[in-house]
């Protein structure tokens, strides 16, 4: 386990290839590029608490990853510098799945209540294990670590949204102490909105 701005940027494009294969969110349907430029500046900003599980035999493979931040919109703004770039990728995209550009004007022009931080709270934007890693705790790990770099650094609860279509998810988040605080729509998705104290809480 080492954090984001610890991994050779060498694995980037494998953390992004991972991220695509199984994140089906709006960022992935941005494509490879997109994906891959998100957590390059991710691994540069010093506001995302952000950790990469490695196979301790095979350091090169990426078993799973978290991400989150004070403020995901900033990172998801960034991504639109420089614009003539976000552009090309986004029109590349959109000549093969045009219902994409509609997904990406409600994300950016409208932001639900339910995804609105409050002081203290961090969001757990991203967490991800590889299938060959699934059910052996990898999972767990990540948020216990997440969980504790967000208590050092002054944070006193989380907060993330999930699909409600994902139970394995739900499931794992109620595990380590989240609950569902309301239900929301997102555009195409229909998700929960959850928070887990980390003053009364140990993920």
């Amino acid at each position: 386990m080492l954090p984001l701005s610890s991994l050779p940027r060498s694995l980037l494009p494998a953390l992004a290839d991972l991220h695509m294969a199984i994140m089906p969110t709006l960022l992935a349907d941005l494509g490879s590029e997109v994906v891959l430029r998100y957590f390059e500046n991710a691994a540069g900003n010093n506001l995302v608490i952000a950790f990469v599980a490695t196979d301790d035999r095979q350091p090169t493979e990426i078993l799973g990853y978290v991400l989150g931040s004070p403020d995901p919109s900033a990172l998801y703004s960034k991504l639109r510098q420089p614009l003539g770039w976000f552009l090309g990728q986004v029109l590349k995209i959109v000549l093969r799945r045009p219902t994409i550009l509609i997904q990406l004007a409600h994300s950016v022009l409208s932001s639900p209540p339910a995804n609105q931080m409050q002081p203290g709270q961090l969001e757990l934007t991203y967490i991800g294990v590889h299938p060959s890693a699934r059910g052996k705790g990898v999972g767990g790990q990540l948020i216990h670590t997440f969980a504790e770099a967000a208590r050092r650094a002054g944070y006193t609860s989380l907060v993330l949204s999930v699909e409600t279509d994902n139970p394995a998810a739900i499931a794992l988040y109620e595990k380590v102490g989240f609950v569902i605080r309301e239900t929301f729509q997102e555009g195409a998705y229909h998700r929960h909105r959850m928070a887990c104290s980390l003053a009364q809480t140990n993920p």
